[in-house]
């Protein structure tokens, strides 16, 4: 009766394991959701931006209007990816994952555009070419 017992509690035990990681029906998968949430900051900062330069922009209309082109972008809705925001704030286990895998793509991108930054700095400007002898006449 004990092994019985046992192994009852070893059944329900890893059937509930099992059903923890498991992503209820209409909330985005994890990658998804990574790459959702990674356009929205990204758009974000990008709105930020523009609004510093431009005053008579609205900040709520204009990340709006960004929002809702990332979402056609991906093909959810607004309303899928606020069950899915709402799931993930609930599992923070989950949702770690999903904000460092965001923060490695943002570092990745950061370091490939320094790199790219850093290939032009080294290319020559004018500076490094040789100055070629004038001729004297005061005319340059």
């Amino acid at each position: 009766m004990r092994i019985l017992l046992l192994l009852f509690c070893f059944l329900l035990f890893s059937v509930s394991c099992s059903d923890k990681n498991k992503i209820p029906k209409g909330v985005l998968s994890p990658v998804k959701m990574q790459a959702v949430l990674t356009d929205i900051l990204v758009a974000d900062v990008l709105n930020n931006e523009r609004i510093l330069k431009d005053t008579a922009l609205k900040l709520p209309a204009e990340n709006a209007s960004y929002f809702q082109k990332i979402f056609q972008l991906h093909h959810i809705s607004k309303k899928d990816f606020d069950k899915s925001y709402n799931f993930y704030l609930k599992r923070p286990d989950l949702f770690k994952v999903i904000l460092d895998s965001i923060s490695s793509v943002v570092n990745r991108r950061n370091e490939n555009l320094t790199k790219g930054t850093d290939t032009l700095k080294n290319k020559p400007h004018g500076d490094y070419l040789k100055k070629t002898s004038r001729p004297s006449g005061g005319q340059q």
